[in-house]
């Protein structure tokens, strides 16, 4: 067995569990400090109000891609392993681990982004200024 097949089935396997963890802890990790800032702010929960139903719709849109990227690991690994392509295995473990890091950042960045903070600028003027 060549090093660099061990490498790659190695490197997809660690992306795997990258995925899961960031679809799981991860995604309960964000969804927590995000909501509760979110229900803090509006006293309301993700079904009460906009600006908390749109946060909490990205944060799940993030921890739902991280799952459908495990299954995309997968798929690579069995292929990687059935072909003996080293390359596969490399290419396909470092895509994964890259698209997972901008999933979890993107969706995250989205999800803070959808509401607004009292006291932010144009926080008066936008739609999430709601009254009580």
């Amino acid at each position: 067995m060549r090093i660099s097949y061990v490498l790659g089935v190695v490197l997809v396997s660690l992306a795997i569990g990258v995925c899961m963890l960031l679809g799981s802890l991860g995604w309960f990790a964000v969804g927590f400090g995000m909501m509760t800032d979110c229900t803090n702010n509006y006293s309301c929960t993700e079904t009460g109000c906009p600006p908390c139903g749109t946060t909490e719709r990205w944060i799940n849109a993030g921890g739902i891609t991280q799952w459908i990227l495990a299954g995309a690991g997968v798929v690579v690994l069995v292929l990687g392993a059935r072909s003996g392509r080293a390359a596969t295995l490399i290419g396909g473990g470092a895509v994964l681990l890259v698209v997972s890091t901008l999933t979890i950042v993107g969706t995250t960045w989205r999800a803070s982004e959808s509401f607004c903070q009292p006291g932010t600028r144009g926080y008066d003027t936008s739609y999430c200024s709601i009254s009580s």
